[in-house]
């Protein structure tokens, strides 16, 4: 039998038949934490599906789609095209924001569907099921096949989240959400669902690089390099990474890499160190898949230090070819800009990095080597913005201080 759309009509008319094959968008959706809610509070909780099941039946057929089965606090429905489905997730989403507030947590996707006895089955209602489960409430989530049909839609914002490898299902899919004014969307690395083994299908975790160095006042500069590398990456649309934060707070911390990679829910983690003797660099890097411990990719770099910026490229676009990344013009030119040529005024600017992120009385350190390194380069752009941060960062401690030593007084008064 020929696949076809699903339409408003035939929605209703195929329930009469036997056994059906239609291309049908599907919706799920499910209330977040109701069993627990239940156990807490059956009164609250059953007042919450009532609203729930209203809403439902109020928007959905507003929007002609229909309720086809519920589960429990969950539902699962199908419409006749992609824009309805979305504009009867938003508003069901904006809705359950009144009293009793609900929330839900929605996935849509659009596949070839089996309806059988009223009804559906197949990979379409199974994979919306799973886009659902990584969403977060009042977030709305959909596969590329729903973004590819509202994609001319102006009232509709749509952000990436990346692809996603999920349970039962052969190939990675790239998930969107519904980033409209007030709509949650999902923070790609830390997302829990039905995934294979957790996590975004593509993502790393820069590690600080260990200082093999014999002088422990090298640290700024291994230190310096994983974040650098790290900014690098972050700007590949198709790969998540780790922000500096998550990552070094792993630093001098006797972890697995498993442990670490579970707890960013990255799939891979780059590893290195660093030994840098007068004007000679030594840099080892290993990109190690956290699944098994194996390592993927390793790199052995012995320059001089002048070569120090074609090293960060050339370990940035190892890490992509491996995770066999898709690279756009912008994403490449992104990874080979060169902020400075002058060396010198970079290590500064890397010693200057070191030291704000220490915070405290570190700051007036920080603000030393900015300051060196833009005389050493006027051109060079960031140490401009380490010395606008330290500023921030004084000014807020100072406010801070202002503040605590006005309430003492005025505890003293009294």
């Amino acid at each position: 039998m020929q696949t076809q759309i699903l339409t408003g009509s035939l929605i209703k008319s195929i329930r009469t038949m036997t056994e059906h094959r239609q291309l049908a968008v599907v919706l799920f959706a499910d209330i977040a934490g109701y069993t627990a809610l239940m156990h807490e509070d059956e009164g609250t909780a059953l007042q919450i599906l009532q609203h729930f099941k209203e809403e439902l039946f109020t928007t959905v057929k507003k929007n002609e789609g229909e309720i086809i089965q519920y589960f429990g606090d969950g539902c699962l429905m199908v419409f006749d095209n992609a824009a309805n489905a979305v504009m009867s997730a938003k508003s069901i989403q904006e809705n359950l924001r009144n009293e009793p507030k609900v929330p839900v947590r929605i996935g849509i996707h659009l596949g070839d569907v089996l309806y059988r006895e009223g009804n559906i089955f197949g990979d379409c209602v199974n994979i919306a099921s799973r886009i659902e489960s990584m969403g977060v409430p009042g977030a709305i989530l959909f596969s590329d096949a729903i973004k590819k049909q509202i994609k001319n839609k102006p009232e509709f914002i749509v952000s990436s989240l990346g692809e996603f490898e999920f349970k039962n299902v052969e190939e990675p899919m790239e998930i969107f959400a519904l980033s409209n004014a007030g709509f949650p969307v999902p923070d790609p690395l830390y997302v829990n669902g039905k995934f294979k083994d957790g996590g975004p299908a593509k993502s790393v975790a820069v590690l600080p690089f260990d200082n093999l160095s014999k002088d422990p006042e090298q640290e700024y500069f291994s230190d310096g390099m994983a974040e650098e590398i790290l900014n690098s990456l972050s700007h590949i649309k198709e790969l998540k990474v780790a922000g500096r934060l998550s990552s070094f707070q792993f630093k001098d911390k006797n972890i697995s890499l498993k442990e670490i990679g579970e707890k960013l829910a990255v799939k891979t983690v780059l590893a290195g160190s660093i030994r840098k003797q007068g004007t000679r660099v030594r840099i080892t890097v290993q990109l190690i898949n956290i699944k098994d411990g194996f390592q993927l990719w390793s790199g052995k770099y012995d320059r001089e230090f002048n070569d120090i910026f074609s090293i960060q490229e050339e370990i940035a676009l190892a890490v992509t070819e491996e995770l066999k990344l898709k690279l756009l013009k912008k994403d490449r030119e992104l990874i080979l800009k060169t902020h400075t040529q002058n060396t010198e005024a970079y290590d500064e600017y890397l010693k200057g990095k070191f030291y704000l992120n220490r915070r405290g009385p570190y700051i007036l350190t920080a603000m030393k080597h900015f300051q060196k390194a833009t005389e050493l380069d006027p051109e060079f752009a960031l140490p401009f913005v380490g010395i606008a941060d330290g500023n921030c960062n004084i000014w807020f401690s100072t406010s801070q201080a202002c503040i605590t030593k006005s309430k003492s007084c005025s505890f003293k008064s009294h």
